[in-house]
């Protein structure tokens, strides 16, 4: 028997670091030369910024460009509908159309030629492939027409393996499909397996028994939390990768690996990913230990190319080199920028707060929701939280004070915790929710 194939892209997937750099450069100068003779919206905008195409040779010039912004997207579809002035190839070339999901705002809509689509699902199913999805499994899909319609569904498909279309709000159907289809490897959000975890219990239903091999999470952090990887793992005995992408940019490009720590960089030749200080914009250099926020740049787009756009992603960079093989450097998600809060001066990521709380499992059930009583990102201290305990919690006096220690210590910030019945917060299908306004806009 044939021993089983690594990567999707060998190739591209291991690049040496000068190989890569080579292979984004030109890449860069390809799309460079691209939206100088095709769009208007980029040429206006660099010469405000008083770039000229002589200016930018290769990756260390990218600086000089000024950040894309999503409110400029916004503003560009507004004005000029459909696709915006950021349009940069025919609109008879267009083959697709989708928008993302409108969390924090309007939706934006996003076009794909052939090629960008092309683009789009290679790139995926290197993430899917690194996540350990397989042509001989059967994929439900508990998720969006976005993603399906984007990238991921056409992805599957090409990578070998069977596509079941499910939708959000269908637990029943994905249940269906997972017993009448053998259906056994599962990307979703980080949220839906939690979800389906509780749905099940509710319904007498054994997880164990349904034989789900794998999950692949994204969409929000939470897959890269251990005791959440740990809680889902145990529940269906299956092994659980995280994966994250970018509606704007690329519906998966990051992709956790067998060595289980972070999500490695697969979209070689399609994005270029900088890192920055998110307060002073300034690039900050990829190196273990690094955090900041993600911008992309389009490398392989022909629609509507993106260069330095500003992802409000925040992360850390895990590592730089892997015994997988793989070359693209390795983060983890924080949370986005644009989600951050401030409590006495010190910043705070929900999704941190999460990942610090899942030590106290199963005392806790691992639901909580922070109050917030003025508009962000400003909390005044302590930091108002509920928290589910679990079935067994012990003295709850004691669980309190213990929760309000560790987040002290490990995030520096006062909180008051209120303890609350297992079954008391909700529970999402799709994604947590781990703020609770208590204001007036």
């Amino acid at each position: 028997m044939a021993p089983e194939r690594r990567y999707w892209n060998e190739r591209m997937e291991t690049l040496a670091p000068e190989a890569f750099l080579q292979v984004q450069e030109a890449a860069l100068t390809r799309e460079l030369d691209y939206l100088w003779a095709h769009s208007d919206f980029y040429r206006a905008k660099w010469a405000a910024a008083s770039v000229e195409r002589g200016d930018v040779a290769g990756l260390d010039d990218l600086a000089k460009l000024p950040f894309a912004e999503k409110s400029e997207l916004r503003d560009s579809l507004a004005q000029h509908p459909p696709l915006g002035s950021h349009r940069a190839c025919s609109l008879g070339d267009v083959i697709r159309v989708y928008s993302t999901s409108g969390t924090t705002g309007n939706p934006t809509y996003i076009g794909l030629t052939s090629h960008d689509r092309d683009v789009w699902r290679e790139v995926a199913c290197r993430a899917m492939w690194t996540g350990r999805m397989r042509p001989e499994h059967v994929v439900p899909l508990p998720i969006g027409t976005f993603f399906i319609a984007a990238s991921y569904g056409e992805a599957i498909e090409h990578l070998g393996a069977m596509l079941v279309p499910v939708g959000v709000g269908a637990t029943d159907r994905f249940l269906g499909a997972v017993r009448n289809l053998s259906a056994d490897f599962v990307l979703s959000t980080a949220s839906f397996p939690l979800y389906l975890i509780d749905y099940c219990e509710g319904k007498g239903i054994d997880t164990q028994a349904l034989g789900i091999k794998g999950f692949f999470v994204g969409g929000e952090p939470g897959g890269g939390i251990p005791q959440v990887r740990r809680r889902i793992e145990d529940a269906f005995g299956c092994t659980v990768r995280e994966c994250m992408g970018n509606g704007d940019m690329l519906g998966l490009m990051w992709a956790q690996c067998d060595e289980g720590l972070g999500m490695h960089f697969v979209g070689q030749g399609a994005c270029h990913p900088e890192i920055i200080d998110p307060e002073s914009g300034e690039p900050l250099e990829i190196r273990e230990g690094v955090t900041g926020e993600l911008v992309y740049t389009s490398l392989d787009r022909e629609c509507q190319p993106l260069i330095r756009f500003r992802t409000r992603d925040h992360v850390l960079v895990v590592r730089t080199e892997c015994g997988c093989g793989r070359t693209g450097f390795v983060v983890s998600c924080i949370g986005r920028t644009d989600d951050m809060l401030i409590v006495s001066g010190v910043n705070v990521y929900p999704a941190a707060v999460r990942d610090v709380l899942g030590a106290f499992q199963p005392r806790i059930t691992g639901e909580l929701v922070i109050e917030l009583y003025e508009k962000p990102p400003t909390v005044r201290p302590p930091m108002k939280i509920r928290v589910e305990h679990g079935p067994d919690p012990g003295d709850l006096a004691s669980l309190k004070k213990e929760i309000e220690h560790l987040l002290r210590e490990k995030l520096i910030f006062p909180s008051d915790i209120t303890l609350v019945p297992p079954g008391s917060l909700p529970t999402y299908e799709y994604k947590a929710k781990l703020t609770e306004k208590h204001y007036e806009e």
